[in-house]
């Protein structure tokens, strides 16, 4: 199944960003970032979901919290670590509402980032030690992973991104938990997940760390159950249309198959969506 995620559109309001895709034939959707907290979105959410007979997954960093701070299941800081944990108690009791049955998340951070660092270079003032965070990734992880056992929720763990300006304020530390197979198989030894393999992630992350991208997918494609896919230059996520005989591309159609749903994530218009769409669907045919 294809869906496309809520981040495409660049609205703050999340019910306009719905309307705008279900209006143009768009019924599989994945709740994501890039919208504003306000009451009522639960409300709105369920009523354009009967209005227009929407299907929803949720991912990440939905719904958009009151105050906003950047979720990290791993973090050492116990304020933060707390509210990572609560953010998904939340969000889970929403999709018991929405009738959603999907959520997806990201590994965690060994450093603590800030709201206005985000899909930028990151900094590390505040590095955790790396065997605690791991540790503490796990045990909320599993937490998580239980309460939506519990309601029904098919749950799933995405690679992170580490781009090259950050890798190289890091001092070539690598500071992301599960960008490239080795790290991804590291998480696989110590918890079971779904694995949500996000091409554009590990496209930046194998150009970052000196890998080959071609020879990361393949060794991680029987591991994959989910795809994220959108483009970029290799330097950082940028969320570009798909485009035709890219790597990334090329890549996605060696490894998309059934039953492994994907979800489109690429920022800009309607017509670019239906376009990345239609790219798609042409591996079937």
């Amino acid at each position: 199944m294809i869906y496309v995620s809520s981040s495409c559109i660049k609205k703050k309001n999340i019910a306009k960003v719905i309307q705008e895709l279900a209006e143009n034939n768009i019924s599989n959707i994945e709740l994501s970032g890039g919208t504003d907290y306000y009451n009522g979105i639960e409300e709105d959410l369920s009523v354009l979901k009967q209005k227009y007979n929407l299907n929803y997954t949720c991912h990440a960093y939905f719904p958009p919290p009151q105050n906003p701070f950047v979720v990290n299941l791993a973090a050492c800081n116990d304020e933060i670590y707390q509210q990572s944990i609560n953010h998904y108690v939340h969000c889970i009791e929403m999709m018991k509402h929405l009738d959603c049955r999907i959520l997806s998340i990201h590994a965690g951070f060994l450093i603590e980032i800030s709201v206005d660092e985000i899909g930028k270079k990151l900094k590390c003032e505040t590095v955790y030690d790396e065997d605690k965070a791991y540790d503490r990734f796990c045990t909320a992880y599993e937490q998580i992973a239980k309460m939506c056992l519990e309601n029904g929720i098919d749950f799933y763990l995405e690679n992170n991104v580490l781009n090259v300006a950050s890798y190289e304020e890091f001092k070539e530390h690598n500071y992301m938990m599960m960008t490239d197979y080795d790290s991804i198989m590291k998480m696989k030894r110590q918890i079971n997940f779904n694995f949500l393999l996000d091409l554009g992630h590990l496209y930046v992350s194998s150009n970052t760390l000196g890998r080959d991208y071609a020879q990361e997918c393949e060794k991680l494609r029987k591991h994959v159950e989910w795809i994220h896919v959108s483009e970029n230059n290799g330097i950082c996520d940028e969320h570009k249309p798909l485009k035709k005989g890219s790597a990334i591309l090329e890549e996605f159609y060696k490894m998309y198959a059934e039953p492994i749903n994907v979800t489109v994530e690429t920022v800009g218009s309607i017509e670019e969506i239906l376009k990345g769409i239609s790219l798609i669907k042409e591996k079937n045919t």
